[in-house]
C-alpha cells in the first residue's frame, strides 16, 4: 500500500490533534494555573482523542469501502449499454439481424471482453480519485490514531519542560511552526502556493490558541 492512500488520515490526524490540543491545553493553562492539571488533561485528552478518531476513521473507511465494493458489483452485474433504447436490448437487435447462434454468441463474447476491460478502467479511475476510500480500514485508523497521537505531543512538549507560566508561548510558536510546515509539504504535494497553504494552516493554530485562552481565562473568572 503506497502512503498515498492514507493522506487523509495523515494530513487529518496531525492537523487536527495540532489544532484541538493546542486550543484545549491553552484554555487549560489559563483557566487553572497548573502545571500538572495540563499536563494530565492534555494526555488524557490526546490518548481519548486519538482512539476516537482512530475508530472514526476506521468506520468512515470501511463504510466508504463497502459502498464503493457494492457499487462494482452493482456496475459489473449489468451488461454495458444492455439497451439500445427504451425498449430493444443488444439481445434483441442480434435477433432482428438474423444472425447464426454461432454468429450470435461471438458478437456476445467480444462485447463482454470490451465491457471487462471498460468497466476494468471505470473502477481503476474511481478507485484513484475517490478521496474517501482508503486501503485498508484498519490501517487507516491505526495510522489515524498513530498520527494524532505524535501530533498532540507537539503542544503539550513545553509543558514538560517549561514552567506553565514560561510554556504557553513555546509551546503556540512549536504547534504554529510545525502547522506551517505541513501546510507547506501538503502544497508540495497537492498543488497550490507554499506560502499561502503554511500561513493558512498556522493562522488557524493560533486562531484555536487565542480561542482556547479567551474561554480558559472567562472560566476562571466565572467559577
Amino acid at each position: 500500500m503506497g502512503v498515498d492512500r492514507f493522506v487523509r488520515e495523515i494530513v487529518f490526524g496531525l492537523e487536527d490533534s495540532f489544532v484541538s490540543t493546542l486550543g484545549a491545553l491553552t484554555g487549560i493553562a489559563a483557566g487553572t494555573g497548573s502545571r500538572y492539571v495540563v499536563i494530565l488533561s492534555g494526555l488524557v485528552l490526546i490518548v481519548v482523542e486519538a482512539l476516537s478518531m482512530s475508530a472514526g476513521s476506521y468506520l468512515s473507511s470501511k463504510s466508504a469501502r463497502e459502498v464503493f465494493d457494492r457499487r462494482q458489483k452493482q456496475d459489473s452485474s449489468r451488461v454495458l449499454q444492455e439497451r439500445v433504447d427504451d425498449g430493444m436490448t443488444i439481445d434483441d437487435v442480434l435477433v432482428r439481424a438474423r444472425l447464426s447462434k454461432k454468429t450470435k454468441a461471438r458478437v456476445l463474447q467480444a462485447l463482454a471482453k470490451e465491457r471487462a476491460l471498460w468497466m476494468k478502467e471505470v473502477h481503476r479511475c474511481e478507485h484513484r480519485y475517490a478521496p474517501a476510500v482508503s486501503g485498508s480500514p484498519i490501517a487507516a485508523g491505526m495510522i489515524m490514531g498513530i498520527f494524532y497521537l505524535m501530533g498532540g505531543l507537539v503542544p503539550l512538549a513545553a509543558y514538560f519542560i517549561l514552567p506553565l507560566e514560561r510554556a504557553v508561548i513555546p509551546s503556540i510558536v512549536v504547534t504554529g511552526v510545525a502547522l506551517f510546515v505541513m501546510g507547506v509539504l501538503k502544497a508540495r504535494y497537492v498543488g497550490g502556493h507554499w506560502l499561502k497553504s503554511g500561513m493558512e494552516m498556522m493562522l488557524v493554530s493560533l486562531s484555536a490558541a487565542l480561542l482556547g485562552f479567551l474561554i480558559g481565562s472567562l472560566a476562571a473568572n466565572l467559577l
